[in-house]
């Protein structure tokens, strides 16, 4: 199945929505692609229907950037697809003056090992940074770029 990444679109913003993993809406997307302060990729089929999306917050005062989203619909997942989008994230995160990207994870989260798999590094935890939650610890992971 051959897939492709891009610059996300404000047009992709609908579709975006409909399936990231974080509740983000339509508006809030359309907010984030037009940004300066954010970098976003799309993962595409081959007849351009987007089906994954990436994005980070760029730190220019540090060059840290920082994963708010990565999601690819559920049919689609499997296959490496994940990878592909996350390399798209970095090289555009890269472009963008960034020099490590970061992202944390509830304890025990299904991302950690995503991330371990993909040169990520664990870099620090904090056992109170989701408070009211059943466990409020996280785990800080970089990939230095």
């Amino acid at each position: 199945m051959p897939v492709d990444t891009r610059a996300a679109r404000v047009e992709d913003a609908e579709l975006c929505a409909s399936f990231t993993a974080t509740g983000r809406d339509a508006e809030a997307f359309r907010a984030a692609f037009a940004s300066d302060k954010e970098a976003w990729v799309v993962l595409t089929a081959a007849d351009g229907t987007v089906f994954g999306v990436a994005g980070c917050q760029l730190w220019r005062w540090n060059k840290v950037a920082w994963v708010m989203d990565i999601s690819i619909r559920r049919d689609r997942r499997g296959h490496g697809q994940g990878r592909i989008l996350l390399d798209a994230l970095i090289a555009s995160a890269q472009r963008q003056g960034a020099l490590v990207l970061m992202d944390f994870e509830p304890q025990g989260g299904q991302l950690i090992e995503f991330y371990l798999q993909n040169n990520f590094r664990i870099c620090g935890f904090n056992d109170r940074y989701l408070p009211g939650t059943d466990d409020p610890s996280v785990v800080f992971l970089a990939r230095d770029l």
